[in-house]
């Protein structure tokens, strides 16, 4: 159900005048606003708006990664708030810092980072990861590869840099999944009182 909203005050507003005040009244400007509206203000409308969407989202959207959804919700979020701070309903501070909350979380749901936050942490413990190749014992035309982290340097240490690791990317997928949560919990509660 939505809430009745109180509206602002515009200081610019003026009385129209007598001419146009006259000028609605005639069954002229009826049939001249349906038509400039239905076939030029609109359609320049939304050509405009094509535009905005394609290059702000739809650049960089794929149909085959789900992902791509946070870009889509995060731009439509920022352009409600426009909407609402520059519009004629005065909103409550909650479903305002509610809005700009849910962006924050959509934008760092899009960007994706949590997994380089998390592996900057494992490397400031046990350092650069190095890698180095040597000849195959068994085929002469194959390489092996080989992986150690500077700070390791026993078999203990190996046995807890990969705990740690398993630790870290548990803990990524974790804050991942609770500010996804946390983003469908805010626009579960709040979407339907963000309109101006």
């Amino acid at each position: 159900m939505l809430q009745s909203k109180a509206l602002k005050e515009n200081a610019d507003s003026k009385e129209p005048s007598r001419l146009y005040l006259w000028w609605l009244d005639t069954a002229i400007s009826e049939y001249y606003y349906s038509f400039v509206h239905k076939f030029v203000t609109n359609p320049i409308f939304q050509v405009k708006r094509l535009i905005q969407w394609y290059w702000n989202v739809f650049r960089f959207d794929y149909d085959f990664d789900g992902h791509c959804m946070f870009a889509i919700i995060e731009y439509k979020l920022k352009r409600i708030q426009h909407v609402l701070y520059n519009g004629h309903a005065i909103h409550e501070d909650k479903d305002l810092k509610a809005l700009k909350v849910a962006i924050k979380l959509a934008a760092r749901l899009k960007d994706d980072n949590y997994e380089i936050v998390a592996f900057d942490r494992f490397e400031k413990k046990w350092g650069k990861l190095r890698s180095w190749n040597t000849p195959s014992k068994d085929r002469k035309d194959l390489l092996q590869c080989h992986f150690k982290y500077e700070n390791v340097n026993t078999p203990e240490d190996e046995a807890k840099c990969y705990g740690d690791r398993r630790i870290q990317y548990q803990m990524t997928y974790n804050r991942y999944k609770r500010e996804e949560k946390w983003l469908y919990a805010i626009l579960h509660k709040y979407l339907r009182n963000w309109w101006d």
